[in-house]
């Protein structure tokens, strides 16, 4: 208001200046308060109006700006709802993804538990049962594959309903059809089995057979020991069900298993495998050199003190008479020295002490030779043994590596096989280097024996050409 009144005295002055020739002043200010008046109830009405609109539109913002607030308020409430909601599922998803990995390792437990049950279930059959359930352990084996990926617990309730079935079954006992090895002759014979708890029995059907059944190591073949004391009218009455008369095995099968483990001494040896065949080629060489050598040493024939002191008496004595005969009655090695001693005694001692040292040295290498080599197998048998035994161990492990360890007694035979290589490395390298140790020592006795006896011949022979010298110097 005051700057369009202050705006309306300055028009008011311009046109009071302008037209003060035309009018007068008091005409010019009617005028001005006329238009004034005029133009301010112009504004009056127009600030009427503008309030009455701005009150007319008031109510509608302010109900539009609550309405935001409210908008904005429970929108707030929503954001703080859904960020509730959000940790609430994350600790969810945390709590189902621990559950779940929980299951996921029980899952993988009972997998593996019912992998090994069906292992243990194979391994715990009785002999002749595999012949009946190969199938259905095979598919379940292989629908197992690999453990690791396996998901779901489909194959572990398909193996507790397999060793129901045959618990069920096995329960009073049953007799099923099929065929068996008979011990001794190794036929195979149809006829009827019959399991009753931990026992085995066959019946040949034509009668002539009945006794327990075991399985042969190696081969999971079922083999019927016949029971020449099981009267045959009992043994039928058992086979059609009816009662009668059955021999327990005290032992569980330990005696028919101990008997069947003995086998033949080719068979033990046949265990320990390639190495086993090495061993006794080297044993071979070994029991040649042993017989070689102690050949050599009865060739290698040397006197006692007493007959050789005998011709070194002679020989100093300078009687060649007796000397030669005495000499040609030694034995080989002390008469090949003391004959080479005689040919050449009227040498020099130097000359003399170096032919009688090589007939020493012929001696030594002849009769020594080979020694080296029978020292060589004492040492290298028992390690041909270890490397079976090694090698064996090997294969047993991966084994273990496969099937797991669930039948301790297929381990212990297993390890009992690759000790048969350590077995027969010892039994060669033992009795190989007794023998090495007593020729050795019987050689070097006689050498030393030898190598005295030249040096006393030396002696003499040089006493008994002094003793000439000295009389042909002397005058007649």
């Amino acid at each position: 208001m005051k700057s369009y009144f202050s705006l309306s005295l300055v028009v008011f002055f311009l046109g009071a200046l302008g037209l003060r020739g035309a009018e007068s002043i008091d005409d010019v200010m009617k005028r001005a308060v006329l238009d004034y008046e005029q133009r301010l109830r112009q504004s009056n009405d127009e600030l009427i109006q503008t309030r009455a609109r701005i009150a007319k539109e008031k109510a509608p913002m302010l109900q539009a700006m609550r309405a935001a607030e409210d908008r904005i308020i429970a929108a707030e409430t929503e954001i703080n709802r859904l960020e509730t909601a959000q940790e609430q599922f994350a600790e969810n998803h945390r709590k189902l993804a621990k559950d779940a990995d929980g299951m996921r390792k029980n899952e993988s437990y009972v997998n593996t538990l019912a992998h090994d049950s069906l292992g243990a279930f194979e391994d715990g059959l009785l002999p002749g049962e595999k012949q009946f359930l190969p199938e259905k352990i095979e598919a379940l084996r292989e629908s197992f594959g690999d453990l690791s990926k396996l998901t779901g617990g489909q194959k572990a309730v398909d193996v507790v309903t397999l060793l129901l079935e045959q618990v069920q079954q096995s329960l009073g006992g049953y007799r099923v059809q099929g065929s068996s090895l008979i011990d001794g002759n190794n036929q195979m014979v149809a006829g009827t089995f019959a399991f009753v708890g931990p026992e085995a029995f066959f019946r040949s059907d034509q009668g002539t057979v009945a006794g327990t059944v075991r399985q042969r190591e190696g081969t999971g073949l079922a083999v019927t020991f016949p029971l020449p004391e099981w009267k045959p009218a009992e043994a039928e009455a058992f086979f059609q069900g009816r009662p009668g008369t059955i021999f327990a095995d005290a032992s569980a099968g330990k005696a028919l298993r101990l008997k069947e483990t003995k086998g033949t001494v080719w068979q033990h040896i046949n265990k320990g495998g390639v190495v086993s065949y090495a061993i006794l080629f080297v044993g071979l060489i070994a029991l040649s050199l042993i017989g070689q050598k102690i050949y050599d040493l009865s060739r290698m024939a040397v006197d006692t003190p007493q007959p050789v002191q005998r011709c070194l008496d002679a020989i100093a004595a300078g009687d060649d008479k007796s000397a030669g005969p005495l000499v040609r009655s030694l034995k080989t090695s002390t008469r090949e020295l003391f004959t080479m001693g005689l040919r050449h005694r009227n040498e020099s001692r130097e000359l003399l002490e170096e032919r009688l040292t090589a007939v020493l040295l012929r001696q030594r290498l002849h009769f020594e030779r080979r020694l080296p080599l029978l020292a060589v197998i004492a040492t290298a048998a028992p390690l041909m043994g270890l490397l079976g035994t090694v090698t064996g161990m090997v294969r047993t492990f991966t084994l273990i590596t496969v099937f797991g360890t669930g039948n301790a007694g297929k381990l212990a035979s297993g390890i009992s096989e690759v000790l048969v290589a350590t077995e027969l490395g010892l039994l060669v390298a033992i009795p190989t280097l007794v023998a090495h140790g007593f020729l050795s020592q019987r050689i070097q006795k006689n050498l030393a024996l030898l190598e005295r006896y030249a040096l006393e011949f030396v002696t003499t022979a040089r006493s008994e050409a002094s003793r000439t010298a000295v009389k042909e110097s002397l005058p007649v």
